[in-house]
């Protein structure tokens, strides 16, 4: 299984219901984007598929935060420029939740979660790649 390189991401398409802002109870950097509601506190925590538990019903953070700031997130259905994080995917690969917390990967980890798939987009010469939340 190999972990996603995110350096940006942006939303290209999807709808503000799809859209949540909660505080985050850890910093949550872009490159581990995968985060959950924790059950107890009601605040985001990065997701990991180790168990159903510590994955929940995961979610995308669309920017950074420190602990206890505010981090809007997206759940499907949307869609997603993750930069250069796709290009060794092919179009219609699938993205996973990985057991490494707020990680996207090529691969399943213990819990097998399909976040989403690749889909290509219009770009000047070669099709772009983007991800479909699912």
């Amino acid at each position: 299984m190999a972990a996603l390189t995110i350096t940006t991401i942006r939303l290209v398409r999807g709808d503000d219901e799809h859209q949540e802002t909660l505080a985050a109870n850890v910093a949550v950097p872009i490159t581990t984007p995968m985060v959950t509601q924790d059950p107890t506190t009601g605040n985001w925590v990065l997701a990991l598929a180790t168990t159903t538990g510590n994955l929940g019903t995961p979610a995308i953070a669309l920017h950074v935060a420190v602990a206890k700031q505010a981090l809007t997130a997206v759940r499907a259905p949307c869609i997603l420029d993750l930069g250069e994080a796709l290009a060794g995917l092919a179009i219609g690969a699938k993205v996973y939740a990985s057991d490494t917390a707020g990680t996207l990967a090529d691969a399943a980890g213990t819990v097998s979660r399909v976040m989403g798939t690749v889909i290509g987009a219009f770009a000047s010469t070669t099709a772009d790649k983007l991800l479909r939340l699912e």
